[in-house]
């Protein structure tokens, strides 16, 4: 009933915004009719091309029939964030959980409408510069390895797009900074705040002629609101680029990466697991060196890219404290030490060989590199399943994992019947096909129409999402001291996860006014797959019986009701059913709440002065891991798992200010306090967030 209510709802919601546009053309008067000198006026928004907004909950549109979010650097400044997590906070449909004020941990900690919660292996992947950054293992988001200093804007597709990304659900891509205007910029930047917390970063960049470069250093600090709960990140990063020709581009990004994140111990005795309890405290180390190189063209009727890239990262876990102890020698204590390596290209083109059409065409190829290793403090063997008496009296484990290819060439075709400023259609499709070198091959389509008039436009589209598992699925397949005979053939038996999602959605805009839009989506997904982390072998790795779906409603709106005054809203509602092979349902999917609410103003006064403002409202949320291992069950969230309401409200105030003398333009002082009413929240049991915090720094930009 919920569901049938919720879409109810979104129905009358686009036939309302439909009756709402048709008036407004009605009433709008010169603006779309003739002008005095005979000529149409032109209007802002090129419906079915794709147009960036100043905000980060109004979706852009594309030609295809999908949307996506971007988070520009002015709003990422805006937030006052410090970490990649937090930047994501206002866009709609997003969350993050964290235990840290600064930083992020395993496991799963980044979810888009309802995905992200699966451990081990991500249904969201994250790229930074269009190549994967992220923990290709487990699947985790990693997000101490990308410093926000290094980010240009960022890209959230919150459902699957075959013509944009391959494996996985929803796709988050961060575009790197440089030098887009000729000339020279130097950059210093400090700030200060609660916990001390210390954030500095120097950045200096030159564009002179076919040449451009750009470089940073940034460090970020902090002791943390708790004990065991410090962080740090220090980050090298350059990016220059060289216009051989007036088409053609080189352009080579290098970004090295030292961090480190503490998980405190929870206010509660820890839980046990087969009687043994899980260390209270951990220490996350992410070393990571990132680069790619790009050539890229662009005529009148062709623009693409060829990419390289290589990704090295190496991350630590260190169990720090049990229940409150430091271990001591000749006692556990366990290092694991993921090495990950993933490496490839991408190539993509888009062609324009006719008035109104597009095609695109394009594949990527990935491979990775995947090591283990598990060591204990004292030099014992480790403990644990599977351990005693097998790991022939060694001190650590060894997870050597096979090395993957996976190969996915794509196409998408689109073509406009009309004109942008009167009555437009645009129908289009598009097929990727995946080819793994260890699972099975598969296929992805896509499809969409967009139908408009001027600044109104109905999008309905199909896309399938196909999420492949990491080798990390056959975990103790590959355990060098335990293998398991022909540990091969079960490969093939695993099937990548399935979900075909459906969209409509409905926007409107008054250029340099406001817009509007609602999207109604569901998702309904099969063939789950299942990790075999110890015990018995599985007979079977993918659910055929159960499915999982997820539906929602999400309501977005922008205005500008005066000069120097925007504001921004955004809604979303989801409803989920997930059923196992054992049968049991369940409404409720770990970190999917209920309803979601995020707004924002910004406002600029007296000239130089800036306050910027934002909330942040979750509920019906309930904690946990939709976890791979064990049976195909659906999880069991309870009472003690749903978290409270969390209700969190922020606010920066700046002031901008340039000094002829020194060269400085558009620098700025802040003051910024995040959680203004002090409110008690947690995203997991036992681990308190910070109550109300306070920062100020400032920004000098030479030009």
């Amino acid at each position: 009933m919920r569901r049938i209510g919720t879409l109810a709802f979104g129905i009358f919601l686009l036939i309302f915004l439909a009756v709402v546009s048709a008036w407004a053309e009605d009433q709008k008067g010169e603006r779309g009719a003739d002008r005095k000198d005979g000529k149409k006026l032109v209007l802002d928004k090129i419906t079915v091309t794709e147009t960036r907004y100043d905000n980060p909950v109004t979706p852009i549109d594309t030609r295809y029939g999908t949307q996506y979010n971007v988070v520009t650097e002015g709003q990422i400044e805006e937030q006052n964030s410090y970490d990649l997590q937090s930047t994501l906070r206002d866009v709609p449909g997003v969350m993050y959980q964290s235990k840290n004020l600064v930083g992020s941990q395993t496991s799963h900690s980044l979810y888009i409408r309802g995905r992200g919660s699966s451990h081990p292996s991500s249904d969201i992947v994250v790229q930074f510069d269009g190549a994967p950054r992220y923990g290709g293992l487990f699947g985790q988001v990693l997000g101490d390895g990308i410093a926000v200093p290094t980010i240009g804007s960022i890209e959230i597709y919150k459902s699957p797009q075959p013509s944009r990304f391959g494996s996985g659900y929803a796709a988050v891509n961060i575009l790197p900074k440089y030098m887009k205007k000729e000339g020279q910029e130097g950059i210093l930047g400090f700030s200060g705040g609660s916990y001390g917390t210390l954030d500095e970063n120097v950045s200096a960049g030159l564009k002179k002629g076919p040449f451009d470069v750009y470089a940073s250093q940034s460090y970020v600090t902090t002791d943390g609101d708790r004990a065991n709960s410090a962080a740090r990140q220090q980050s090298l990063y350059a990016n220059t680029g060289y216009q051989v020709s007036k088409e053609w581009n080189i352009r080579f990004l290098i970004n090295q990466v030292n961090a480190s994140t503490e998980a405190p111990m929870p206010d509660m005795i820890p839980n046990t697991v087969n009687g043994v309890s899980w260390p209270g405290a951990e220490r996350y180390k992410t070393d990571t060196l990132f680069a790619t190189l790009t050539v890229s063209h662009e005529y009148e009727r062709a623009s693409g890219y060829l990419k390289g890239y290589w990704n090295d990262t190496t991350f630590d876990l260190l169990q720090e404290l049990t229940n409150g102890n430091q271990y001591a020698n000749g006692t556990g204590g366990l290092w694991s030490r993921q090495k990950v390596i993933l490496y490839g290209a991408r190539a993509r083109e888009a062609l324009h060989l006719w008035p109104g059409g597009e095609i695109l065409v394009g594949a990527d190829l990935d491979w990775t590199n995947l090591k283990n290793t598990q060591r204990t403090y004292s030099g014992l063997p480790p403990t644990g399943a599977g351990a005693a008496g097998v790991n022939g009296g060694k001190a650590r484990r060894v997870w050597d994992f096979p090395d993957t290819r996976l190969l996915s060439p794509y196409i998408a075709a689109s073509h406009t019947f009309g004109r942008p400023e009167a009555f437009h259609v645009t129908p289009s499709a598009g097929l990727r096909y995946f080819n793994h070198d260890e699972f099975e091959n598969k296929t992805a389509s896509q499809a969409g129409l967009v139908v408009g008039y001027a600044t109104t436009d109905l999008k309905i589209g199909y896309s399938r999402g196909i999420n492949y598992p990491s080798p990390v699925v056959l975990m103790n397949f590959v355990r060098t001291d335990t293998p398991v005979a022909n540990a091969g053939q079960y490969w093939r038996k695993i099937k990548p996860e399935v979900v075909d999602h459906y969209e409509a959605g409905l926007s409107h805009s008054w250029p340099r006014m406001a817009t509007v839009g609602a999207t109604v989506f569901r998702d309904k997904g099969s063939d789950r797959f299942l990790a075999y982390m110890g015990g018995t072998i599985p007979t079977q790795f993918n659910d055929h019986i159960g499915h999982y779906e997820i539906e929602g409603l999400e309501l977005t709106g922008a205005v500008t009701p005066v000069k120097d005054l925007e504001i921004f809203s955004a809604a979303t509602w989801l409803t989920t059913d997930a059923t196992g092979a054992n049968g049991i349902e369940s409404n409720h999917i770990p970190y999917t709440p209920g309803f979601q609410f995020q707004a924002g103003a910004k406002w600029r006064f007296l000239d130089n002065f800036q306050i910027f403002a934002d909330i942040q409202h979750l509920r019906n949320l309930y904690q946990g891991t939709f976890s791979r291992g064990g049976t195909f069950n659906t999880p069991q969230l309870t009472a003690k798992d749903k978290l409270n309401d969390i209700t969190l409200v922020n606010t920066r105030i700046s002031y901008r200010f340039d000094h002829a003398p020194l060269r400085l333009r558009d620098s700025d002082i802040f003051f910024a306090v995040n959680n203004i009413f002090n409110s008690d929240y947690e995203y997991a049991k036992g681990y308190p967030m910070p109550g109300t915090t306070f920062f100020g720094g400032f920004t000098l930009k030479f030009n």
